[in-house]
Parts: structure tokens; C-alpha cells; sequence
């Protein structure tokens, strides 16, 4: 594949995307990398990628650096697994990524050579709901207490049974991260029926948000 036609497709990919060389450096940079992050193509091509992402991993360490165990294990045509990082954008602030890497053997004055694409995509709302939820749950514990507790017209029915399949799919939908358009758009329903199947759900299990809804789920173990 020539550089020009890989670039041409990454230009058209609704997911950030980039290109680094064998030195870690920015060959390309795409719109929708601009609009996740704020960095023009112009600011970051030429730049090693950790020095622009300076990706960080939940408990804090440097996942972004030279020869970052990623790079090398794409550099060697093994296969990456997604993974998570906190990333900076450009006004300084952080923003969750999850980073998918493609190598792709490219052709340049008919010289092949190894292009690493980098996949990328937002998930600060999924990591936010999480992070919450996981909250709520690690202080239910410390008090002994359940997450919340069902109405006591349900005390006497599990959940998992009390929900019908579709609030369930919907359940799981909430604990990935995804708003109403999300849902709507992954099971083919309207929005307004999305919303009548949440209401469904915070009344079975006696929450009041969704996010008491997704650490209750949590705690009880409904998502597995």
C-alpha cells in the first residue's frame, strides 16, 4: 500500500488516527485526531507520538515513551492489544484513549517500509461512569452496606430475572458508557423507548440515576 493511499484513508476514519515511523515519530495526523485532541497535523508531525499523547495508565506510570512495549511489539508485526491511556490535549487538560495498533507494510520510492497506525478513540464518559460506579460500590463495602437496596415490592424477586432481556442489554449498554443516542443507535430503537427501558430499570432495582443503576448492577454482580 502507498503512503499517500494510507493517508487518504485515515483522513476518512471517524476514529483519531496517526502514523509514527520507525523513530516514533508523527508521519500523519488526522481530522478527527485534531477534534479528540486540539493538535493540528502541523503541530504534531515530525514530534515523537509520547511526547505529544504522554499517555498515562490508571495508576498514574508513563505508558508513552520510548520503545513503549506497544511500539515494539508492532515494530516486530505482532499483534497489540487495545489498551487504555490518559492522554493530554492541547489546552492542558486529560482525556481518556482507547489505542488500537495496525502495522501496515507501506511502499516509498519503491521501498518498503513499516507504518504503525495508531486507532484511537474517546472514552472519557465510559471511564467517568466507571470510575463512579466503582466509587459508590467501594463505599457500600466500607460501611458493610448493599450499593442500594430494592423496593420492597421486588425484595422477594432477583433482578436478573425481574428484568426483561432487553432492559438487560440496556443495562449492559449503560455500564459500557453509552448516552441514550448510543443505545438507540446500537439496538435500532428510538430514543424514547431507550428512555421508557431505563425508567423500567431504575424502578426494578430501586435507584434513582443511572449511575446507581450501573453501580448497583456492579455490586450484585449483574453485568457478568
Amino acid at each position: 500500500m502507498s503512503t499517500d493511499l494510507l493517508q487518504e484513508l485515515l483522513h476518512q476514519a471517524a476514529d483519531g488516527a496517526y502514523i509514527v515511523d520507525d523513530d516514533q515519530r508523527i508521519a500523519a495526523w488526522n481530522e478527527a485526531a485534531e477534534k479528540i485532541l486540539g493538535f493540528t497535523a502541523k503541530e504534531v508531525i515530525g514530534r515523537q507520538c509520547y511526547q505529544v499523547i504522554g499517555g498515562r495508565t490508571d495508576g498514574g506510570c508513563l505508558a508513552c515513551r520510548r520503545d513503549c512495549v506497544p511500539f515494539v511489539a508492532g515494530g516486530r508485526g505482532e499483534r497489540v492489544p487495545s489498551f487504555d491511556v490518559l492522554a493530554r490535549t492541547k489546552d492542558g487538560q486529560t482525556r481518556w484513549l482507547n489505542i488500537t495498533i495496525i502495522a501496515v507494510n507501506t511502499s516509498e520510492d519503491d521501498e518498503q517500509q513499516l507504518a504503525l497506525i495508531h486507532l484511537f478513540r474517546d472514552i472519557q464518559a465510559k471511564k467517568q461512569a466507571e470510575t463512579f460506579a466503582n466509587e459508590v460500590v467501594a463505599r457500600a463495602r466500607q460501611f458493610q452496606l448493599p450499593a442500594t437496596s430494592l423496593p420492597e415490592t421486588a425484595e422477594s424477586t432477583p433482578p436478573q430475572s425481574a428484568l426483561t432481556l432487553r432492559e438487560y442489554q440496556v443495562l449492559h449498554l449503560l455500564a459500557q458508557g453509552n448516552d441514550t443516542a448510543a443505545i438507540a443507535a446500537e439496538l435500532v430503537v428510538s430514543q424514547t423507548t431507550v428512555r421508557n427501558h431505563v425508567q423500567h430499570i431504575l424502578h426494578k432495582l430501586g435507584v434513582h440515576s443511572r449511575l446507581e443503576a450501573v453501580a448497583y448492577a456492579r455490586a450484585h454482580n449483574l453485568l457478568d
